[in-house]
């Protein structure tokens, strides 16, 4: 089969790896669309995580595919299933000599029916990714495209959950891509007003104000951003800071944005040699959490009462087979979050 490789050295290729073979307690899953989680991935192909990995690597966390043959001991998924995150090998996994990037830009993937294994081996420690393998109803009505986009959304409906925003918050979203606007979205159905984005260039912002219904914007590149956010809130400044650029010490600049009670929520992956623990005041903190698997009924309530419009959360479509230039585009801002489609 095909699959996205990476080598840590800024590139990516589609490369041929043996389709991975399911045990009794898996189904294998044809990959239909795998998104790019950007910031990730472009820090996986640039190895700039905060943690040493061995590359190559199979890239990809956002997948969805289609159940085709199903282990003797399955009884959670039958063929013909949408299921969320199938993998071409697990996280912590190798897999033909290739380190697991969690492997969903891929052709083929494996899905675990953890329960089923837990019932006959309940010593068994299955790994920690199966969580996130979940069922997709088809009567939903939407589209694999579309459906990549819950994996993120989940993750940032919990998140703004779980740091206490709701209705009469005032927040502060640092960064304009996929994951901030996943953000913003959240904080406006959950009541906060008002909900301010902050990025560098127009388009994203105007963007977000336009099509995700941010209050305000700043640009941070030619505009003050303490003094607009106090302006905006009459002095008061905001009660939550949600920063989704990775950037620990723009992070740590904007603090005077919050009130006296305010806490800032660092959301990104960081790069390894700044670290938030080593540069944002700890005092000033608030630790969120993204329970992408308890939210997941939440996301599909969510669809079916029509709150999201799940196209707005991505830019651009592409065949599998351009997944480098796709990322190309990421690298260059031409493109916020790109949907790789595998399947027709």
């Amino acid at each position: 089969m095909k699959a996205a490789i990476t080598d840590g050295k800024g590139k990516v290729w589609l490369g041929d790896v043996p389709t991975p073979e399911p045990n009794d307690y898996q189904c294998l899953c044809r990959h239909l669309a795998c998104a790019s989680c950007t910031g990730t991935d472009l820090k996986h192909i640039n190895d700039k995580l905060p943690w040493a990995q061995n590359y190559p690597g199979l890239l990809g966390h956002e997948s969805i595919g289609e159940v085709i043959s199903v282990g003797k001991k399955v009884t959670k998924f039958k063929k013909g299933d949408w299921v969320l995150r199938p993998a071409a090998a697990y996280p912590g996994e190798t897999h033909a000599g290739y380190t697991s990037m969690w492997g969903g830009f891929a052709e083929y993937g494996l899905v675990t029916d953890v329960p089923a294994l837990l019932a006959d081996e309940p010593d068994a420690t299955p790994n920690n990714y199966t969580r996130f393998q979940l069922a997709v109803p088809k009567e939903l009505g939407i589209s694999p495209a579309d459906a990549t986009t819950l994996i993120t959304l989940k993750e940032t409906a919990s998140y703004v959950a779980s740091i206490g925003v709701g209705l009469y918050s005032s927040v502060l979203v640092l960064g304009s891509g996929s994951v901030g606007i996943s953000m913003l979205i959240f904080t406006k159905i959950f009541g906060a007003y008002p909900a301010i984005m902050v990025g560098r260039r127009d388009e994203p912002l105007a963007y977000a104000k336009e099509r995700i219904g941010a209050d305000a914007t700043i640009n941070c590149s030619d505009t003050d951003v303490i003094a607009a956010v106090r302006e905006l809130t009459d002095g008061k400044g905001v009660d939550r800071i949600i920063d989704t650029t990775g950037s620990a010490e723009f992070l740590n600049d904007c603090l005077p944005c919050l009130t006296e009670e305010g806490k800032a929520a660092a959301y990104a992956t960081y790069d390894r040699t700044k670290t938030v623990g080593a540069t944002v005041d700890q005092d000033r903190l608030i630790t969120g959490r993204t329970g992408e698997d308890d939210a997941h009924q939440y996301l599909l309530d969510a669809v079916k009462l029509g709150l999201l419009d799940l196209s707005a959360f991505y830019s651009h479509k592409m065949p599998f087979e351009k997944i480098s230039e796709g990322f190309d585009m990421l690298a260059r801002k031409e493109a916020f979050k790109v949907v790789f489609e595998m399947g027709d």
